[in-house]
């Protein structure tokens, strides 16, 4: 019995070792759909600095807001594109509001791509802010990364701004349970867009699937450990080692 436990001891901690490497990636994104690079904070986001015709999104800080903030929309659930009427939707993030930011940008590699891309981003909390168009952006600019370079105050023309474009094109939704937004945004008329997302910090209540795996293995090394020391006293005590 104890050469089998030697067996199967190893083979245990090699399978929980196995598990922790293939964990989720760890960061305010969950989880994505569709040409989306979820990428490391980048030196410069500015025009020209991420051209790809794939979202390029990241993590950008976490914290608390420290004075009042005005953004586009609150994480209302629904379909909305670039000349939904927000007036009705925009509100303010009262300073103390705990949250992390994730920066999602499209800078296409031509003027018209052939097909607006599409994908979704599910976060690890709730989405409870959008900036979405130039004012709301710079204004949220403080809560971007520091070591990223920003473009800030970028003028508007005609339709086109740092934000999506005022048209009907740029096309997105927020899911019923405020964790999914998805994403069709046309970059076209050789601009870029970019939205800034706010979401609630995750709460840890539930063990993730990892965690449970690792102390089932950890419970079944225990077991075996137990019944080899219980099956060794009955051997020595019937003479049988």
């Amino acid at each position: 019995m104890h050469q089998v436990l030697r067996r199967i001891v190893p083979c245990c901690a090699f399978g929980l070792v196995f598990l922790s490497a293939t964990a989720t990636r760890a960061g305010f994104i969950a989880s994505t759909t569709g040409p989306v690079d979820v990428i490391s904070a980048p030196a410069s986001a500015t025009p020209g600095s991420l051209v790809s015709n794939s979202y390029q999104a990241w993590d950008e800080s976490t914290g608390t807001i420290s004075s009042p903030l005005q953004v586009n929309m609150l994480g209302q659930a629904g379909q909305y594109d670039g000349l939904t009427n927000y007036s009705t939707l925009n509100g303010t993030l009262a300073a103390g509001t705990k949250y992390d930011s994730v920066m999602v940008q499209l800078d296409p590699k031509t003027g018209f791509p052939p097909q607006s891309p599409i994908a979704t981003l599910t976060f690890t909390g709730k989405i409870i802010g959008l900036a979405l168009f130039g004012p709301s952006l710079d204004g949220s600019d403080v809560y971007g990364n520091p070591s990223t370079t920003y473009p800030h105050g970028l003028p508007a023309i005609g339709v086109q701004n740092r934000g999506i474009d005022m048209t009907h094109n740029e096309k997105f939704s927020v899911s019923s349970d405020g964790l999914t937004l998805s994403l069709q945004l046309a970059g076209g008329f050789g601009s870029f867009d970019e939205i800034r997302i706010f979401t609630a910090p995750a709460v840890a209540s539930v063990p993730e699937p990892m965690s449970l795996a690792i102390w089932s293995g950890i419970g079944l090394v225990v077991v075996l450990k137990r019944r080899s020391s219980g099956l060794a006293s009955r051997l020595v005590r019937f003479g049988k080692i």
